[in-house]
């Protein structure tokens, strides 16, 4: 299978001193030692981040600002805290320049290292992989009539969508199985999308990207009680990708259809 992640990177320095004091004292990272990249013109410095890839500071006569890319350290969230207390206490923290996307459990913030590259820094705590349930117990959706074929309606109480097909019903959970935020649906296109990290499912929660690996949607049990939907919220159900159609038959439906 082919690695989605890089070995090493190279990043240019004007003072590979002053740069591999803010690499070690300031970001954290573990110290290799110098110039252990031969094939470098400059003299280097190494570093290994916590994920076991490479950083190679190499210095040069001038660093070249067309060989700008977006670097980002991944940390756990008990060294997040720290690492954020020092840039800031070193005068070159920006912020969280996207704040807004980000869902439970992510924590980041951006900074410029010593020759004003702008970088980041990321932890993603273990809450931020979970999908829980609503809890709101078992939530009285409303009549089979409400949902005609072809719906798809959101429930605010429960924090789920009834989406209603020829083939029965499903109580979808709103939580992304990314990360933990509030998907949305996008009747234009017949598809759920998450804003945090543009993920897409399909009507009955099949995910169509944008993240690889991502489950379907989650779901909750549904009851028909007396001609109603009753929907239990306390226990998301997960799902395979080979089970995202299965559908909660509807009573009568079969009848009803004939008749038509």
């Amino acid at each position: 299978m082919k690695s989605l992640h890089f070995h090493h990177k190279v990043v240019q320095v004007s003072d590979v001193d002053r740069s591999e004091c803010f690499f070690r004292d300031v970001l954290g990272l573990e110290a290799l030692g110098r110039d252990r990249w031969p094939d470098e013109d400059g003299p280097t410095s190494t570093f290994k981040t916590q994920v076991g890839q490479y950083v190679v500071l190499v210095e040069v006569p001038a660093v070249d600002p067309s060989r700008a890319e977006h670097w980002n350290f991944m940390v756990t969230p008990e060294d997040f805290v720290d690492v954020q207390r020092r840039i800031r206490a070193e005068g070159c923290a920006i912020g969280d320049l996207r704040e807004e996307f980000r869902a439970v459990g992510e924590m980041s913030d951006n900074y410029y290292d010593p020759d004003n590259q702008m970088m980041q820094v990321t932890a993603i705590a273990p809450e931020a992989y979970e999908t829980p349930p609503a809890r709101r117990g078992k939530v009285l959706a409303g009549r089979i009539e409400d949902f005609p074929i072809g719906s798809v309606t959101h429930n605010e109480e429960g924090k789920f969508f009834i989406v209603r097909t020829a083939d029965g019903v499903l109580a979808i959970s709103e939580i992304c199985t990314h990360r933990q935020a509030s998907v949305c649906y996008q009747s234009e296109h017949h598809r759920f999308y998450c804003p945090r990290h543009h993920n897409k499912f399909t009507r009955v929660g099949a995910h169509l990207g944008h993240t690889p690996g991502t489950p379907p949607l989650h779901t909750y049990a549904v009851e028909f009680i007396d001609g109603a939907i009753v929907v239990d919220t306390d226990t998301s159900i997960r799902r395979l990708p080979s089970e995202a159609k299965r559908m909660a038959p509807v009573p009568g439906a079969d009848e009803v259809l004939s008749r038509a």
